[in-house]
C-alpha cells in the first residue's frame, strides 16, 4: 500500500485509538500540571470519543500519516547506522585478518573457475536432510 493510500484510509478503530491517546495526553497533563481545565478538557474529549469518534478522523489521518512517514525515515536511518557501525568494521577486520570468503584472490589471479566441483552421486538419503 502506498503512502497516500495509507494516509487516506483511517478506520473507525484508529480514530477511536487516536481519541483515547488524546484523552490520555490531557489526563497526564492534568496530573502533572494540576490544572482543572485540562482535566475538564480530557473528560470532554473522552465523551466526544465515546459518542462520535468520527470527529477525530482528520486528526487521526495526520497522526497516522506522520507515524508512517517517521517509520519510513527511521528504518532507513537505523539500517544505515547498523551498516556503518557494525557491518563495515567487521568487514575491515576480516580483510585485515586475511579472510577471503568469496575467493576473490583466486578469481583475480587465474583464468580458471573458482567454483567447487562436486562429484557426488545423489541418492535418496540426500533428500531426507537437504541442508
Amino acid at each position: 500500500m502506498r503512502f497516500a493510500e495509507r494516509f487516506r484510509s483511517v478506520s473507525r478503530e484508529q480514530t477511536k485509538d487516536f481519541g483515547q491517546v488524546l484523552c490520555l495526553a490531557f489526563l497526564l497533563g492534568a496530573y502533572f500540571t494540576g490544572r482543572r481545565w485540562v482535566l475538564q478538557a480530557a473528560i470532554l474529549l473522552l465523551l466526544i470519543n465515546l459518542v462520535c469518534p468520527a470527529v477525530y478522523r482528520i486528526f487521526a489521518r495526520v497522526w497516522f500519516g506522520l507515524s508512517i512517514l517517521l517509520g519510513l525515515v527511521m528504518s532507513r536511518v537505523i539500517l544505515t547506522l547498523v551498516f556503518v557501525f557494525l557491518v563495515t568494521p567487521v568487514g575491515i577486520v576480516r580483510r585485515l585478518a586475511g579472510f577471503d570468503s568469496l575467493s576473490l584472490k583466486k578469481w583475480k589471479n587465474g583464468s580458471s573457475s573458482v567454483f567447487k566441483v562436486r562429484d557426488h552421486a545423489f541418492g535418496p538419503e540426500d533428500l531426507n536432510r537437504p541442508f
